[in-house]
This record gives C-alpha cells, sequence and structure tokens, in this order.
C-alpha cells in the first residue's frame, strides 16, 4: 500500500476522531434550517487551504514544514511554528479528555476517568515514539476496523429517520458568517501534519481531496442523522446527538444489545492514532527547533505527552467554553498563515531562481 494512501487515511481518521463529538454542536449552533451550507462552506475553505499548503510544500522538494521556516529564518521557526506546537498540546489534552468522558459512559462507568486516559495516552505515546511509519501502518489496521463499525452506526441509526424534521432544507442567507462561532467551525481542520511527510515523498492534490470527499460526507452524515431522528430543537439541547442518535435505535435482534459498543470501539482506535499523530507532529516540531536538536523526538514526545496529560486531568466539563475560544482561535491562525506563508515564500524564491 502506498504512502500517499497511508496519509490520506490519516487524514480521514483525525477528523473521524473529533468529528463524531464536537462538529455537530458546532453546526447546531449556528443555523436551525439548511445546516449543509455551515459543512460545505467550511469544506470548501478547507480544501482551498490544503491546495494552497500542498502548492507551497511542493517548491521545496525533500524539505518539510519546520526546514522551509528554518530556510526563512530561525525566528521564523520560532514564532510561527512554536505557538502551533503549544495550541496542539491543549488539543491533545482536550481530545482525551472529551473520549474518556464518552468511553466512561458507554462501557467503563466504574473505571475512574484517570486510568482510562492514562492507558489512552501511554498507547498514544508508545504508538508516536515508534515513529510515523508506525502511525501509518497502524493507522491502515484502525481504518480497517473502524470504518465497518461507522458505517454500520450510521446507516443502523437512519432506521427512527423522519424526514419533516430536517425542513426546511433550503436557505441561501448567511447570516452565521458573522458569528463568532463560526471561528469554531472553521478551525475544525487537521491537516497542517502533512507538511512534516514532505521530506520522504512528494505530496499530491488527488489523494487528499478524495480523502476530503470522505470527510465532508461523513460530517454531513453526523450533522444530519441526529436531525433526522430528533430535529433541531431537541438536538441543540443534547451534549453528544449522535451517541444519544444510536441509544435511540433499537437493535435487540443483534447480538450486541447497544449500538453504542460499537460507537465507543471506534472512538478508542481513532483517538489513539489522532494524538499519536499530534505527539509526533511536536516531537519533531521541536526536535528540529535550534539549540533542542541534542535531545531525541521521543524525550519531546514524553515530556509533551505528560503536560498534556496533567492539563486533560485538570479539565472539568465546565472549564471547557473557557479555552475552546483560544484554542480554536490560534488553530485558524496557524491554518492560514502557515500554508500562506510557505506558498508566497514558495513563489518568490522560484521567481528569483
Amino acid at each position: 500500500m502506498t504512502v500517499r494512501v497511508q496519509i490520506g487515511v490519516v487524514f480521514i481518521i483525525l477528523h473521524l476522531s473529533f468529528g463524531y463529538l464536537v462538529y455537530p454542536n458546532l453546526i447546531y449552533a449556528l443555523t436551525e434550517v439548511a445546516h449543509w451550507r455551515v459543512v460545505l462552506l467550511q469544506g470548501l475553505f478547507q480544501i482551498s487551504l490544503i491546495w494552497i499548503y500542498i502548492k507551497g510544500l511542493n517548491y521545496f522538494p525533500k524539505n518539510d514544514l519546520v526546514d522551509i521556516f528554518l530556510k526563512i529564518g530561525k525566528w521564523a521557526g520560532f514564532i510561527f511554528l512554536i505557538p502551533f506546537v503549544i495550541n496542539v498540546i491543549f488539543i491533545v489534552a482536550f481530545n482525551i479528555r472529551l473520549h474518556t468522558a464518552v468511553i466512561n459512559e458507554i462501557f467503563l462507568s466504574r473505571t475512574p476517568n484517570w486510568a482510562i486516559t492514562f492507558l489512552i495516552f501511554s498507547i498514544s505515546v508508545y504508538t508516536a515514539i515508534k515513529g510515523i511509519g508506525t502511525i501509518l501502518r497502524s493507522s491502515i489496521l484502525i481504518f480497517i476496523i473502524a470504518i465497518p463499525l461507522v458505517l454500520f452506526n450510521i446507516f443502523s441509526s437512519g432506521i427512527n429517520a423522519d424526514v419533516y424534521n430536517v425542513l426546511p432544507a433550503w436557505d441561501l442567507s448567511f447570516d452565521f458568517l458573522i458569528d463568532k462561532k463560526f471561528v469554531y467551525v472553521l478551525a475544525f481542520s487537521s491537516f497542517l501534519f502533512l507538511g512534516l511527510m514532505t521530506s520522504e515523498i512528494k505530496l499530491t492534490f488527488g489523494p487528499i481531496f478524495l480523502s476530503w470527499l470522505i470527510i465532508l460526507l461523513f460530517l454531513l452524515s453526523v450533522v444530519y442523522i441526529p436531525l433526522f431522528i430528533f430535529g433541531q430543537e431537541t438536538v441543540a439541547r443534547l451534549e453528544i446527538p449522535f451517541l444519544e442518535a444510536m441509544e435511540s435505535v433499537d437493535i435487540s435482534w443483534f447480538p450486541f444489545y447497544r449500538q453504542t459498543i460499537f460507537f465507543g470501539v471506534s472512538l478508542v482506535g481513532l483517538v489513539i492514532v489522532a494524538n499519536a499523530v499530534m505527539l509526533w507532529l511536536i516531537g519533531i516540531i521541536t526536535h528540529k527547533m535550534p539549540h533542542w536538536k541534542l535531545v531525541k523526538p521521543s524525550y519531546w514526545i514524553i515530556a509533551f505527552s505528560i503536560t498534556a496529560f496533567i492539563i486533560a486531568l485538570s479539565i472539568t466539563s465546565t472549564s471547557w467554553d473557557q479555552y475552546i475560544p483560544w484554542i480554536a482561535g490560534i488553530q485558524l491562525y496557524s491554518m492560514i498563515v502557515i500554508p500562506l506563508t510557505i506558498f508566497i515564500y514558495g513563489f518568490f524564491s522560484k521567481r528569483r531562481q
């Protein structure tokens, strides 16, 4: 299996990991009708940045994200990449904390949160330390296991669907564009890791575009399945709408009496790979910074994972909201500035040659 396919699979898994739990609520908070408008606009925004990013990276063959910024200057590496690294640490912590709460609710209700968090962190850290090769191979295995479960969740949840719950489905107003919560939706993307793959392989737009289409279909499904079942007024009050949608389905004919068991199993695999990618990214970026190269990436991974673990344990359900604007803001800033900077620098560098 080619590395490009594996990279596309990792790209999908990163979005599945967050998409189940976070994405639907972001959309429901922005609009009450024609939710597809928000999803498509966010998708178009993301794929545009990805095209710019890949185009910029390809100006510098055999160089990755860090190498390119260090070509601009050591100051550029610190200014652009260190805030991004710090933000990723918080994303890892929130990702683990959120998934721990859901896994605890589904089938480990008697297990302390810290124990579940420690277990997931340990596996993620070990995978990250083993390197990108292990992550890519693991992603294929997780993808083969999780995707059938994801599809089962989606199609079986459609049993209770009522098309009238999503009407009116057509509305061309774009009032949500001036809502500050739209920033959170725009920040919902995980493509900057692609910049660390280019030292080994030249990225092409086609496989990533195909992965993006799959992600777009998935996001539409996790938004609309709860809507079809409950309607906008109800889903806006649910903490995890997709989980509630699956709980509403009677599958007593199946050996597993709860459909959410499949949901929980798929979440475990997805969160392990997603966190492994982010921790590996942190380790590589910090290791390549000037004056920090003497420290092995594995040491950086362990140090930052301990930091993320402590943050995850300190986060409470009531304190999430105060962190989200900062995390989303820095993530959106990084998503826009890093690709544009690389593209502009690469364009003018090529013209000077």
